[in-house]
């Protein structure tokens, strides 16, 4: 949990207040500080004061909300200023709760625990990478539709998972699927800046959403980067070799290469139906993983719809 109030007596009091109720509390001073930190760190909750010199609660809460590695972050707003007009521009930036100091600490720990608890059984996020799911994504792709606005659908699955789940095990195997999703969302930062939105269907499929221009520069990172590192989750062994053996779904004993990413992408250009634009998708993402002499992960884009 992080919290975050220019004075250091308050910021003191309020994470004393959390560690009775077992909490880890982080203690940050100033928005900068909170957006250096949130660059490698995702609090379950955001507890924020509004009046602080620099980049003042309100510009932060906003900053927060408009960055897709951020935006589903839970903020309480805690702070002195308690006219209407604070609480409801808080509301529209995208906090999700408004609490005025003083408080009792009883009232803090009940709506802290209320936004926890309806955090952790969102049913749109995915539970193990805790990214949005099938509904949120479409929703996305339909708003740029709707807008008119040229967009690129990555779908990236990785290839040859399931054996690695058979001889691995699934803790291995979740092990892999959060670190696609990390390699993804890095690609994505560094190269789609925040216009980008990511999801995770489900298994092994992913969803990357973001300008034309841009999806080049972001795919080609992913499929590098993920060759790079895939190779440190197997056995000395297995990677020196190149490869695992397990049986297929014929129960016929196979060699199975390294695990690696299939991302294909298309880039609608007159196409207005969700379903048509995820069949299609999935046409080209099955093309790609047929292609004869394939080593490793690849990056194909179709511009014909």
């Amino acid at each position: 949990m992080l919290v975050v109030d220019d004075d250091p007596n308050v910021g003191l009091l309020i994470s004393a207040v959390l560690k009775k109720f077992n909490y880890t509390v982080v203690t940050l001073y100033s928005g900068e500080e909170v957006l250096r930190f949130l660059n490698n760190n995702k609090p379950d909750l955001i507890l924020l004061d509004l009046r602080m010199p620099g980049l003042d609660g309100y510009a932060l809460c906003k900053r927060i909300r408009a960055n897709p590695d951020t935006h589903g972050l839970p903020i309480i707003i805690l702070s002195g200023v308690s006219e209407v007009d604070a609480k409801v521009t808080t509301i529209e930036l995208g906090a999700d709760d408004f609490i005025t100091k003083p408080f009792d600490v009883r009232e803090l720990r009940a709506r802290v625990n209320r936004i926890i608890k309806r955090k952790s059984s969102d049913v749109s996020l995915n539970p193990l990478t805790h990214l949005p799911g099938s509904p949120a994504i479409e929703e996305d792709v339909l708003k740029r539709m709707a807008a008119g606005t040229p967009f690129a659908f990555a779908y990236i699955d990785a290839d040859n998972f399931k054996a690695y789940n058979d001889v691995y095990g699934y803790a291995k195997g979740d092990e892999v699927l959060k670190h696609i999703a990390s390699v993804i969302s890095e690609a994505a930062k560094t190269h789609a800046a925040q216009d980008y939105f990511l999801g995770h269907v489900g298994g092994d499929d992913f969803v990357l959403v973001t300008r034309p221009e841009l999806i080049e520069a972001a795919g080609n990172e992913i499929t590098r980067e993920f060759d790079r590192t895939i190779p440190s989750f197997y056995t000395p062994e297995d990677r020196q070799r190149g490869y695992i053996v397990t049986m297929d779904r014929k129960n016929k004993t196979r060699h199975f290469p390294i695990v690696s990413l299939t991302v294909a992408v298309i880039i609608p250009k007159a196409l207005r139906h969700y379903g048509k634009l995820v069949e299609t998708a999935a046409e080209l993402k099955h093309y790609a993983k047929e292609l004869s002499g394939r080593k490793g992960s690849i990056f194909i884009k179709d511009r014909r719809l």
